[in-house]
């Protein structure tokens, strides 16, 4: 019996299997831009991250004059983005509110400016953004996940 159930599960797992969909370098240089053509709206200079769907750097920018400080935290919002599949925004509400042991979840960011890249309702990467005011991080981010539809 033992054997028999083995070897059912092994021909089960064996068929499933999942196609997954991944930002080539030409997507992370768009998702880039429209990053940067935001921050030029906005007169924001900022640090632009792009990671993959398991939070991964695979793009980054840092613009005249950005601060230093927004190369880690953008890719750290990019990467919470990806790892939780929503805007980085939805947990600094959440965080600011009745919820604040939100931030014990490991590698949460409690800022806005980070923004989940989906492709048929699959988040494949996250754009994060940081060095202006949060309103014009989340803007940045929002807009450069939005190009990718």
């Amino acid at each position: 019996l033992l054997l028999r159930a083995s070897t059912l599960f092994a021909a089960v797992s064996a068929n499933a299997t999942m196609t997954q969909t991944v930002l080539s370098s030409s997507d992370t240089d768009k998702l880039i831009n429209a990053a940067i053509e935001k921050a030029h709206s906005l007169n924001a200079n900022v640090c632009v991250a792009v990671v993959d769907q398991s939070g991964l750097l695979l793009n980054f920018k840092r613009m005249d004059n950005a601060p230093v400080g927004c190369i880690d935290a953008s890719i750290l919002k990019a990467r919470a983005a990806a790892l939780y599949r929503t805007p980085t925004d939805k947990y600094m509400d959440r965080a600011n509110g009745k919820e604040p042991a939100i931030m014990t979840l490991p590698g949460q960011v409690p800022l806005g400016g980070g923004s989940p890249v989906e492709y048929q309702g699959h988040v494949i990467g996250a754009v994060g953004a940081s060095g202006s005011l949060n309103p014009n991080e989340i803007a940045i981010a929002k807009a450069s996940s939005d190009s990718f539809k």
